[in-house]
């Protein structure tokens, strides 16, 4: 219950805003206690953020021979590990440049985003898929989600809606399949 509530401040206001106090007061949890326990906010949502991003459905893609249902299983991952852990992977990117200390969790999504590079290479290298830097492809892949993630934590939620991993697959497949 602590890590959630601490990935959820997190998603919710960013690291700056992200404060001991609000955290134990959402989770019940004396503020003492947590630096006690944890030693600073740094330490505190680095374990939260490494806990959440480590049990994301996103480390469990797969490799096979179907490139439709690879890039499905992938899209859905991300959209399923945004749904569970809010806006943290985006806040994360955002946060990470101006709060080094975050690197600890940041180590941890980076080889989340090589693994989804890797199911891209692998298609690439069977000839399914047009060349190009794989984790840009990745990121082109999922940018539809992205975007709609963006615009509803800016409180636009209709255009924040997201869109169904078998149309944004669909759409992807349509500037870059070779077969």
């Amino acid at each position: 219950m602590l890590f959630e509530t601490i990935v959820a401040v997190f998603a919710e206001r960013g690291y700056q805003a992200c404060t001991t106090q609000e955290i134990a007061r959402r989770s019940g949890v004396n503020e003492a206690t947590l630096y006690r326990r944890f030693g600073d906010k740094a330490a505190l949502v680095n374990q939260a953020l490494t806990r959440a991003l480590t049990g994301s459905p996103f480390t469990r893609l797969k490799i096979t021979n179907d490139l439709v249902a690879d890039l499905t299983l992938l899209v859905g991952a991300y959209a399923d590990s945004v749904e569970q852990h809010g806006g943290a992977v985006l806040t994360l990117l955002t946060d990470m440049p101006r709060h080094p200390e975050l690197r600890e969790a940041m180590d941890v999504l980076t080889p989340n985003m090589r693994n989804a590079a890797q199911v891209i290479a692998a298609h690439q290298n069977q000839g399914r898929l047009s060349a190009g830097d794989p984790l840009r492809m990745v990121t082109t892949l999922l940018a539809p989600l992205m975007a709609a993630g963006l615009w509803h934590r800016a409180g636009y939620p209709a255009l924040g809606s997201g869109e169904d991993p078998a149309h944004v697959v669909a759409s992807f497949l349509e500037g870059h399949r070779l077969s």
